[in-house]
């Protein structure tokens, strides 16, 4: 409906329906009309936006900013699963219990990342609520990250991935598309996310290379091998449909399960009696290889979508490792 058709007789009981929602509803739909008012130029007052009765009913909203964001699934998942642990048994928390939580879980022996992700998690809630004008403070400010060392980078061996890629499954197509995503995400390095929802569109088999957009809404072009585009284009062509993706599924997205792709290949690896490996370690055996081959390291964090070098940098370690076990079984002893 345009502007000019709105009128007194139908914003009223429009109007008197926004009265009757919860805090949290109201709070979704005035931050839906300032961002759609922003767009065009209109500018809205925070104070238009009702407060809260406790952080928590802020969730919802904070989910759909994340989305909006381009946050993976994943993320937005474990997010929302972690921020609404702690607020079911912490309704109001301030600065000081924040930090007093999070050190117990480290003195406890939790893992220091999942308490990073925890911290990363009320961070975002508390930093959008806040901004939004719906939470009076941020009891994050201040309160420092959780230091994560980095640890080796476990992935798969060469020979172990020709083992899987040659291993079937009880229904044919499903080995089909095993074979094809083990294959791209071995040798273009990118994320589950990224390759099951990957559009055939983005694939240019005469120049060897796909474009994909990723965290941030980056956008990266991955170089294909030849016989990876060949496969690919061969995939394509014998699961001909009318959906834009290559891997199309039954579910809301329109592409097939993340999870059943995981599921797949933990089946296949047992199948194939090696070492359970994760598509993710698939990107860790493409990024670790292409530095073995001496590919800049600028180079491979354009082409794995990262925002920064020291990101890519922790594959480096990687090879460190290798290094020091390889120095520890060949070295002369005198």
């Amino acid at each position: 409906m345009n502007p000019q058709h709105l009128s007194d007789t139908t914003l009223e009981p429009i109007i008197r329906a926004l009265h009757q929602l919860s805090p949290s509803s109201q709070s979704a739909v005035i931050a839906l009309v300032r961002q759609l008012a922003e767009r065009e130029g209109i500018g809205v007052p925070l104070t238009a936006a009702p407060g809260l009765q406790s952080p928590a009913e802020g969730i919802p909203l904070w989910l759909a900013n994340l989305k909006a964001e381009r946050y993976s699934p994943r993320t937005i998942h474990m997010y929302s699963y972690l921020a609404g642990r702690y607020l079911s048994q912490n309704p109001t928390p301030t600065k000081f219990e924040l930090q007093s939580y999070l050190a117990d879980r480290l003195e406890r022996g939790t893992s220091p990342a999942l308490v990073s992700n925890e911290r990363k998690a009320l961070a975002s809630l508390f930093g959008f609520l806040h901004q939004e004008g719906l939470w009076h403070a941020n009891p994050l400010n201040g309160v420092e990250h959780v230091r994560v060392r980095y640890r080796e980078r476990l992935c798969p061996d060469v020979g172990d991935v020709l083992k899987v890629l040659g291993v079937g499954c009880a229904r044919r197509k499903d080995a089909d598309k095993l074979r094809i995503l083990v294959l791209l995400l071995a040798t273009t390095g990118l994320r589950i996310t990224e390759a099951s929802s990957l559009l055939k569109d983005s694939i240019n088999l005469g120049s060897l290379e796909l474009r994909v957009t990723g965290k941030g809404d980056r956008v990266s072009v991955v170089p294909l091998l030849p016989q990876t585009a060949e496969a690919l284009g061969q995939y394509i062509h014998r699961r001909r449909s009318d959906s834009p993706y290559v891997f199309p599924g039954k579910t809301a997205t329109g592409y097939t399960n993340i999870h059943n792709l995981e599921k797949t290949l933990r089946r296949a690896c047992k199948r194939a009696r090696v070492r359970p490996f994760t598509p993710h370690q698939l990107r860790h055996f493409y990024a670790t290889h292409m530095l073995r081959g001496r590919a800049k390291l600028e180079v491979v964090a354009r082409i794995l979508g990262h925002a920064s070098v020291a990101t890519t940098q922790i594959y480096t370690h990687v090879d460190d490792a290798m290094l020091r076990t390889a120095y520890d079984r060949a070295a002369p002893e005198y």
